[in-house]
């Protein structure tokens, strides 16, 4: 028998499916763990008739959270890239492209600034080589808060010092709070925050950082335990 929360899941994918094909961008699985959370999502879609003949599916945006889950999102990934359904989905209604979206404030709580912002760094790194070994163009989705703790901070030098061939000439990321009216409170801090962006996309895709020595990442593993 379903319980209260299968049916509001169900009658939420059949209102999806009444919507016009661009109302709504993304399905963000959060606290994301493995792969039958996404392909659940994907067969909840189907049988909806989420993306009927004339109109695409949702993409499925996992996002990993905390930091057991960044260390393990390369091989939850991994599974879907191999899974012969999946990979037919993202073939067929996204020419094999995928978001993948990674939390700051509850891997910064989980585990520590430290041991977060590292445990982000890496995972990336494995999630864009994971992508790239299965030929998907990866666009990672920055769930980032306005506070330090929650991945706040200079939006040039974050996105700059994201890991090298993890931005690609693109990038997705949340603005929120009083981030908000911080950033796009005017026309001309809404052009001055597009402007940010697109320069430090721009700066990173044509002059990448470089990547950290074995020294470094010895050091940074200690540094996080």
């Amino acid at each position: 028998a379903f319980t209260e929360d299968d049916v509001e899941v169900l009658r939420t994918c059949a209102c999806i499916s009444k919507l016009p094909p661009d109302s709504l961008g993304a399905y963000v699985i959060s606290m994301c763990q493995q792969a039958s959370d996404v392909l659940a999502v994907v067969l909840l879609q189907r049988e909806a008739s989420v993306g009927g003949s004339n109109s695409k599916p949702m993409r499925v945006v996992p996002l990993f959270e905390k930091l057991d889950d960044l260390q393990r999102s390369p091989s939850v990934m991994e599974a879907l890239y191999t899974n012969a359904v999946y990979n037919g989905y993202i073939g067929t209604n996204f020419a094999r492209s995928q978001e993948v979206m990674v939390g700051y404030s509850d891997s910064g709580k989980d585990a520590g600034r430290l041991a977060a912002a590292w445990g982000l760094y890496e995972g990336q790194e494995k999630l864009a080589k994971v992508s790239k070994a299965h030929g998907v163009k990866l666009t990672l989705f920055h769930g980032r808060g306005g506070t330090v703790g929650r991945g706040g901070g200079p939006a040039h030098l974050a996105i700059l010092s994201q890991p090298p061939e993890t931005v690609d000439g693109r990038l997705r990321l949340t603005i929120q709070g009083e981030v908000i009216e911080q950033d796009f409170g005017s026309t001309e801090l809404a052009f001055r925050t597009f402007d940010m962006y697109t320069t430090a996309v721009l700066e990173h895709t044509l002059a990448p950082p470089r990547q950290p020595k074995a020294k470094w990442r010895e050091v940074m593993d200690t540094l996080s335990e």
